[in-house]
């Protein structure tokens, strides 16, 4: 069992919920949630809709480290198919897209302006 899926289990119980209504929301067959749970690429949006089903946030949603221990040898290794770094790359590369998109809204804008003023 994954650490996000015993994560949501526990939150499931937590919550009175359950996986059937998961499912549902996730628009997944009910016997192919536990394959969603384990699957460490889960997309960052179907992380966002367990967690809004859970009335939670993300960030609760992933494995917290021991903090009392020293970091092992998986903790001080970037792993880059951990859920996690997965997570910022795929925020970071929203982030890029969205910027771009608005660079080039802003100089159609502004193109439509000058072409205004001096027309």
């Amino acid at each position: 069992m994954s650490e996000l899926q015993s994560i949501v289990e526990n939150l499931l119980k937590e919550k009175g919920k359950t996986k059937r209504d998961l499912a549902k929301m996730l628009k997944v067959k009910e016997n192919s949630i536990n394959r969603t749970l384990k699957n460490p690429n889960i997309k960052l949006s179907k992380l966002s809709i367990i967690a809004v089903f859970l009335e939670v946030e993300i960030i609760d949603l992933l494995p917290k480290k021991n903090s009392l221990r020293e970091p092992d040898e998986e903790y001080q290794r970037i792993n880059p198919f951990d859920v996690t770094n997965q997570l910022t790359i795929n925020n970071l590369s929203e982030a890029l897209n969205r910027n771009s998109k608005t660079i080039e809204n802003l100089t159609q804008i502004i193109a439509v302006n000058y072409s205004d003023k001096m027309g």
